[in-house]
């Protein structure tokens, strides 16, 4: 039975005390981490368009299982888009920082941990969190991650997908009228793209213009399917995690 006055819907630990959290923790020992970055979205999306999705996706999947979750860690690693507008750390301090967060919840009594990652950039320093900390937790905490863009069949940055996206989340927060495709033709493949595009500076040469994709055939209601398609694949993964 619930008790008087408390609603289990309030599950951003930003907006709850501690001991909101404490019967949080009573009902559901897991949290999930959103993982975001600032960097260049073309001229027609923000600078924090991998956060927002990213903290969207994290909300409405702890609604719909049941669970905490922290406000975005808002800093990735993104040298890849310079001399265009990033924020990044390096892969030492941004590990430090993901790792310290995992250990603090571990320790506090959190034993599953979802990483939920919204940044290509971040990827490479993903992999290795969980063995940076694996000494500091104790040893039934479950530590596991997801990055969003791997549950879909395609993707791009600031193109049809991510822009369709954010229409969905928050049309105020789109200018379509300045969406524009990338101004280089990109026909290599994945393989190749995905190791060029993690050399620093790398993302404008490519594109030309910084995005990749064409944004312009970008809809609220493919934004809408999406999301749906999104968030009924993260409960079957994170659920799949729960198996092991």
């Amino acid at each position: 039975m619930k008790e008087e006055g408390y609603c289990y819907k309030m599950n951003n630990i930003y907006s709850l005390s501690n001991i909101d959290i404490e019967k949080w923790r009573k009902k559901s020992n897991q949290i999930i981490i959103p993982i975001g970055s600032l960097e260049q979205h073309g001229p027609h999306l923000p600078v924090s368009t991998d956060t927002i999705i990213i903290e969207h996706l994290a909300k409405t999947i702890a609604e719909k299982i049941q669970s905490l979750y922290i406000p975005a860690i808002t800093f990735g690693i993104s040298f890849e888009h310079e001399p265009l507008f990033n924020i990044s750390l390096s892969h030492t301090t941004f590990s430090n920082l993901i790792g310290d967060i995992c250990v603090s919840l571990a320790k506090y009594g959190m034993k599953n941990i979802i990483l939920l990652n919204g940044h290509h950039g971040n990827m490479g320093s993903m992999y290795y969190i969980s063995q940076n900390v694996s000494h500091k937790i104790p040893p039934n905490t479950r530590l596991n991650f997801i990055n969003y863009w791997n549950l879909m069949n395609d993707f791009d940055h600031a193109g049809e997908i991510e822009t369709s996206l954010l229409l969905a989340i928050n049309t105020k927060l789109v200018k379509m009228k300045m969406a524009r495709a990338n101004t280089k033709e990109i026909n290599g493949s994945k393989v190749a793209y995905t190791s060029l595009t993690s050399t620093p500076g790398s993302f404008p040469k490519i594109t030309g213009n910084g995005v990749w994709g064409d944004p312009t055939k970008a809809s609220i209601i493919k934004g809408r399917s999406l999301l749906d398609d999104l968030i009924q694949k993260l409960e079957q993964t994170i659920i799949e995690f729960q198996e092991f």
